[in-house]
């Protein structure tokens, strides 16, 4: 009877160790959230606000790549030092009311992707970052975009 007991305790005690680790898991994805929605509105956002390429410096990877589909239907793809020579704050244009609106997030730390909707009055975009997490920072590593 007592190794019963003992055996019951012991699933009892396991189970909500596995419910203790998932509740931690969570709060871990929900933080890490906060942190990548940081990195998409207070850089990428102003970075196009502003066409300071200062904000994609601090959060595009050294490596980072960027793939669309060009006009001719075919690949299209643009390098970081390529990507930031577009941005240039002395040709920024203030009349354009820039909205970001991030569609989702999916974190599998230290994994994660974002949709993200861009655009203002002129043109927009549909953007999918992949990110990851290095040495405690979220790095946009590799995006996707298509006009919309």
């Amino acid at each position: 009877m007592m190794k019963i007991i003992g055996n019951i305790v012991l699933l009892a005690l396991i189970g909500f160790l596995m419910i203790a680790c998932n509740r931690i898991k969570t709060i871990d994805d929900d933080v890490d959230k906060l942190l990548i929605k940081e990195v998409i509105m207070e850089f990428y956002h102003e970075g196009h606000v502003t066409s300071d390429p200062k904000y994609y410096r601090q959060i595009l990877h050294d490596d980072w790549k960027m793939f669309s589909v060009g006009d001719d239907g075919g690949l299209f793809q643009v390098d970081k030092s390529t990507y930031l020579s577009w941005y240039d704050p002395s040709k920024n244009d203030v009349s354009l009311n820039w909205k970001t609106e991030i569609l989702y997030i999916d974190v599998s730390a230290p994994l994660a992707s974002v949709k993200v909707d861009i655009g203002n009055q002129k043109f927009g975009y549909i953007d999918y970052f992949n990110m990851m997490k290095i040495e405690g920072k979220w790095w946009l590593v590799h995006k996707m975009s298509k006009k919309k």
